[in-house]
């Protein structure tokens, strides 16, 4: 099942947001040893965390086991503020752009379906948020899964080393990202078929 959530603050899922702030840290700290982003609480949260922030979650027997998180770009967002030096030109903005990060699955679960159902929700969230493209900073295996996935998509600079990884920034053109069906959990009032679990086959 996958839930959309408009808002850090939302008073209705803030159970969800917070097992995911801790998977977060679970992941990023935990797993690929980001120091910078360790907390005491156990949570990985930032200034990007915000009301306006709109979290992609994928949610099975009432627990987070992947999501991702659209920044909008008309607010301050990591590509602007941190990750400018990856971009040739000016970094992409307005309001029919977001940025995309933070994608992750809990670890029990990845190798199965649910990485798929995650990609397919993509597309199908930015259209139900009138969106026409995504930035992103990435690693270059991310590339080939986009080519999976048929996402359109242009580097917006050369990869660069960074905290010893190369990454570097794309845009994806939602526009002509494939149109799949994908069904909102029913909570948040969405007239549209169930996707169904989320479960590994």
């Amino acid at each position: 099942m996958i839930r959309l959530i408009t808002g850090s603050a939302d008073p209705r899922h803030q159970d969800l947001l917070e097992e995911h702030y801790r998977l977060r840290h679970e992941i990023f700290v935990g797993e690929r040893g980001w120091a910078a982003l360790d907390r005491p609480d156990g949570r990985e949260v930032d200034d990007y965390d915000t009301p306006q922030t709109v979290y992609v979650l994928a949610i099975d027997e009432g627990h987070v086991v992947g999501g991702y998180r659209f920044l909008p770009t008309s607010a301050p967002h990591l590509l602007q503020d941190r990750f400018q030096h990856l971009v040739d030109g000016p970094v992409p903005c307005g309001r029919e752009i977001h940025e995309w990060s933070r994608f992750f699955i809990r670890k029990d679960r990845r190798g199965g379906s649910l990485f798929r159902v995650l990609m397919n929700s993509v597309p199908a969230a930015c259209r139900l948020l009138g969106l026409a493209s995504l930035t992103s900073v990435l690693e270059h295996d991310w590339l080939s899964r986009f080519d999976a996935a048929g996402f359109r998509y242009g580097q917006l600079g050369p990869f660069a080393e960074l905290d010893g990884m190369q990454v570097a920034a794309v845009q994806i053109d939602i526009e002509q990202a494939p149109g799949l069906l994908i069904g909102w959990d029913e909570q948040q009032g969405r007239a549209a078929p169930e996707l169904g679990s989320t479960r590994q086959p």
